[in-house]
């Protein structure tokens, strides 16, 4: 009960602050006092005060006066883009005057017969429907092409925009019919667009290297809203050192998502310590929800097999394909296995090969790219080191990590572990025993550094092992082995 009144009051505390600072927001945008900032709020559902703030700069930088905004509040509850976007449809189809009360009522006057709109004079009777919206086309087709001259103003105004919508696609795609309906049917949201949207959309996809066959097959292309693509395209191009140009054509997605999404999502890699390195390799991440993306990082930090794999430049793969990579780490684990390298997790798109033939190793790879990361060493030699080891593969990594902490704990140096790496494949449990049986070994005690003694405890590991690399198990596997 106490947990659930806290919840109530934090949700309350956030609508006042909300609600205080959209009051600040109507006095600094309007000169309202406290009560007549409440009173206007009271007609408006919309709390984010960013979002309130940008429908107020949406509304003046399409013509609407102080006075306008004010006599009609709801007006605000409209995203801005969707408002900015209609009040283009309208224009598009003949409308006059564009008031406030038309934008508010937009839905209903829509879907009324052309006639009808006349009859308001929304539309002077003299305009014809499809001849005002086919103006907007870019390029223009041929005349004759599209037929203009089947509408009447006994049409619904929504199907004539709708029906030429699809005849210019139809033209401007070079698709049939039955792509343009399955393309309408799919991605149903394309009907509600401006023409001049769609065509600035279907001009950017194309200066991206996209053919008009992708736009086809990938229709929600033309959801996209320009300005935000021009945006990116002007200052995210570059983001992490990459080239977003050349992620597009095997990600479209990446065309639609709004510069303020990139940052945010670019903020949160960099806060998981993200290097710019791994985010090159993968820059179809910035496609998701920035929620979507802290979400699967706060998961993966939760697993220690997943979260030992930040340090791999193809760390991010598991972020794209998170479900498919908790779903094989919990099928591998069933089956008992313990290596789990990234490849097999979210790379590789069928495991049953891998799985057959039991194979429960690490790839090498991966094996010293964890190393080097883990000791911050670039030394050829430690790949050279650690690969004379037969067993390199067959530790997973968060016991390699487990030994190095431990080692790190009583004060060993990363130089001089990297030095005699092969000591991390060993169990902790295992050295630190031989630590302890070593404490008054003469030979341990004269050993110069660090490296002597760390080469030292190696040997005591081998040693009964007859050095053939048997060492690294931990004592269940040892007896097995033994009896094997």
């Amino acid at each position: 009960m106490m947990l659930i009144l806290q919840k109530v009051y934090k949700i309350q505390f956030r609508q006042y602050m909300n609600s205080n600072t959209r009051i600040q927001i109507l006095k600094d945008a309007f000169g309202l006092n406290l009560d007549e900032g409440a009173s206007f709020l009271r007609s408006v559902t919309r709390q984010d005060p960013d979002s309130f703030l940008h429908a107020i700069k949406m509304c003046r930088n399409l013509g609407f006066t102080d006075e306008d905004i004010l006599s009609n509040p709801k007006l605000i509850n409209k995203k801005p883009i969707i408002m900015e976007q209609q009040h283009m449809i309208l224009e598009e189809g003949g409308f006059n005057k564009i008031s406030p009360q038309i934008l508010i009522q937009y839905l209903s006057i829509y879907r009324k017969k052309v006639v009808e709109l006349k009859l308001c004079n929304y539309i002077p009777s003299e305009v014809n429907v499809a001849e005002s919206f086919s103006k907007y086309f870019d390029p223009k087709p041929d005349d004759g092409v599209i037929n203009i001259n089947q509408f009447s103003d006994d049409d619904r105004w929504k199907d004539v925009h709708t029906a030429l919508l699809k005849l210019y696609l139809g033209w401007r795609l070079q698709a049939t019919e039955e792509e343009i309906e399955k393309l309408f049917r799919i991605h149903s949201i394309v009907k509600n667009k401006s023409i001049r949207l769609l065509c600035e959309n279907i001009k950017l996809a194309l200066q991206v290297g996209l053919s008009l066959k992708r736009i086809r097959t990938a229709g929600y292309i033309l959801h996209g809203y320009p300005n935000y693509t021009k945006e990116v395209l002007r200052d995210y191009s570059h983001i992490a050192g990459g080239d977003l140009k050349k992620a597009i054509p095997s990600c479209p997605k990446l065309l639609m998502i709004s510069p303020k999404n990139y940052a945010k999502i670019y903020g949160l890699l960099k806060e998981h310590k993200i290097s710019d390195e791994t985010i090159r390799n993968n820059l179809n991440v910035f496609q998701y929800a920035p929620q979507t993306v802290q979400y699967r990082l706060e998961e993966i930090d939760k697993s220690p097999e997943l979260r030992i794999l930040k340090h791999n430049n193809k760390f991010l793969n598991l972020v794209v394909h998170h479900q498919r990579a908790k779903s094989r780490l919990n099928y591998l684990q069933e089956l008992k296995m313990k290596c789990l390298p990234l490849k097999l997790l979210a790379i590789t798109s069928r495991i049953d090969k891998h799985v057959l033939i039991g194979a429960d190793l690490n790839d090498s790879k991966e094996v010293v790219e964890f190393l080097k990361s883990l000791l911050k060493c670039r030394s050829k030699d430690l790949q050279k080191s650690i690969k004379k080891h037969p067993h390199h593969c067959s530790v997973p990594l968060v016991k390699m990590e487990e030994t190095y902490n431990y080692l790190k704990a009583i004060k060993f140096t990363d130089d001089a572990i990297s030095e005699v790496v092969a000591i991390l494949l060993y169990p902790k449990d295992n050295i630190r025993e031989i630590l302890i049986h070593m404490k008054n070994d003469p030979i341990y005690k004269k050993a110069e550094n660090q490296r002597d003694r760390l080469n030292y405890v190696l040997y005591q590991l081998e040693k009964k092992f007859h050095f053939t690399g048997n060492g690294i198990w931990p004592q269940p596997m040892e007896e097995e082995m033994e009896a094997t």
